[in-house]
């Protein structure tokens, strides 16, 4: 899909705020999961990790009903036109 999308559209998808915040924690993850060396370690890793996790799937889901939200709205507005 990456490898199909026009090299400026993905400079400025790569370049967007949101995914480099997004890659920056995904290497303090990778980190945090290198660090960890006992069992309670691995146990606040995973706790962090599922707290990020269920964040962004709050996110996206959030994101989902704006989207829907204005797609009913124009199709709302093109049938009173």
């Amino acid at each position: 899909m990456l490898t199909d999308m026009p090299s400026d559209r993905l400079d400025a998808l790569i370049k967007h705020p949101f995914h480099r915040e997004n890659g920056e924690r995904l290497v303090s993850f990778i980190k945090g999961l290198r660090e960890c060396h006992s069992a309670d370690d691995f146990v606040t890793f995973q706790r962090e990790l599922l707290h990020a996790t269920l964040a962004a799937n709050r996110a996206r889901a959030e994101r989902s009903r704006v989207i829907k939200r204005l797609r009913k709205g124009a199709v709302s507005a093109c049938r009173r036109s």
